[in-house]
């Protein structure tokens, strides 16, 4: 078959397709990561554990500040990778990574990028203890988590933005058992 301009056309339609639609699933990852790291931070805030705050409940989804400073001394962090990190004394404590993906064929994917940074997390700093919040767990994805052995806890994405029990038991293995701050 020649080539043509028609085809051209095509072309052109197509590679904008694919294009936007990365986009988009891009800013379904990045939409998941904010809502999670504004949970955290209304926490925070909820229970003045931020030293020297002078951020409000109203500001927290819009805030431009990446690093926090908690009355005990430990450093939050919001990045892009980790999403969010805690520190104390130098030493990564916690780390959690954040996954909105939708799509089932891409969750091994997705938690590929993540284990690389749990990996990274452990070698830094042993101890450290990695959270995995996912949008999609498939069976083989749980089982890998489990092999792996690299990922504390994992954690529903929709069920923690939407059942407060749920979202209180994430809060409790991250605040209380791990971070001992609550």
């Amino acid at each position: 078959m020649d080539w043509t301009l028609e085809n051209g056309y095509r072309t052109i339609i197509a590679t904008m397709g694919i294009s936007i639609d990365g986009t988009m699933r891009n800013k379904i990852g990045d939409m998941a990561e904010d809502r999670v790291r504004t949970l955290i931070l209304l926490l925070l805030i909820d229970r003045g554990l931020i030293a020297e705050s002078t951020i409000t409940r109203e500001e927290a989804d819009t805030t431009p500040h990446r690093e926090f400073v908690l009355k005990d001394g430990t450093v939050l962090q919001f990045r892009s990778d980790p999403e969010v990190s805690f520190q104390k004394d130098e030493n990564l404590m916690t780390i959690v990574k954040v996954k909105g993906g939708v799509d089932p064929a891409g969750a091994l994917e997705r938690y590929g990028a993540a284990k690389k940074s749990f990996e990274h997390a452990v070698e830094v700093s042993p101890r450290c203890k990695n959270f995995y919040v996912a949008r999609v767990f498939t069976e083989e994805l749980e089982r890998r988590i489990r092999v792996d052995r690299l990922v504390e806890k994992t954690f529903g994405l929709i069920q923690l933005l939407d059942d407060r029990a749920y979202r209180d038991s994430f809060f409790n293995e991250l605040f209380h058992h791990t971070l001992r701050i609550l």
